[in-house]
Order: C-alpha cells, then structure tokens, then sequence
C-alpha cells in the first residue's frame, strides 16, 4: 500500500529544495518554481518579492527566542511564527484556514524560503521585545 505525502510535506520539501538550488547555483530551478506555483498561484510570486525586496526579518531576543517579521506589500508588518503556519495576515483567517485555498499566506512562504536562501535578515533585540510582540498578537 502506498502512502501519500501531505500538502505540508510537499511543501517543505519544495521549501527545502528551492533553497538547496538557491544556495548551488543562485537561482531556484524552473521546475521547483513551477511545482511551488501550483501550491501557492501568485502568493508564490508576492512571498518572492517581499524576498527580494528585504521585507523579511528574523527578530531575534538574547536568549534565543525569535519570530519572524514580515512587512507585507501595504507596509504592515506582520508577525509569523518559526516552525508554524500561522500569521497574523487576513489572508491567512480566510484563504488558508476557512477556505483552505492555499497551505501557506505569502509571508509565512516568504519567511520559509527566505530561510532557506540565506535571504533572511536578523535583528536581535531584548527578550522583552520578543515578549512584547507575542503578547500583543491578534
């Protein structure tokens, strides 16, 4: 009996890929591009420019504790959790959880393959501004 993946693994292991031929060569492959476009449609694109443009940040607090924040297209930042789905993003109430178009918002995309790439920037800050953000989460 064969076993299917899940969307979430397929996605981490395109996640993954995109980053090893980022990383080998500069550029992600055509055919990891095409296979994360039939996940994502055009948040694949949004997530990339975000990337491309810095709009990805690793805030970082000095025990360690960390979030990703994610300034979206409009300017505001959004804030996305390491090693989950979840952002605080409208598209991510709607299209991710209640309609369930897509596995993942462009800003959680955008932090994963950001990470990925070596695409991430960080600023570390006081713990107690890492507690701050988390407490003050919609």
């Amino acid at each position: 009996m064969s076993r299917c993946p899940s969307v979430a693994s397929v996605v981490e292991g395109l996640v993954q890929a995109a980053g090893r031929d980022y990383r080998a060569a500069g550029r992600v492959s055509n055919d990891v591009l095409q296979s994360l476009h039939i996940l994502h449609g055009q948040s694949l694109m949004n997530a990339l420019d975000l990337i491309d443009n810095k709009k990805v940040m690793k805030v970082v607090g000095n025990s360690g504790r960390w979030v990703y924040q994610v300034t979206g297209s409009s300017g505001t930042p959004y804030i996305c959790l390491p090693h989950s789905i979840f952002c605080q993003c409208m598209a991510f109430k709607f299209a991710v959880l209640k309609r369930r178009e897509r596995p993942l918002c462009k800003h959680v995309l955008a932090s994963r393959l950001a990470t990925e790439m070596g695409e991430v920037e960080e600023k570390t800050v006081s713990d107690e501004y890492v507690m701050d953000i988390l407490a003050n989460m919609d």
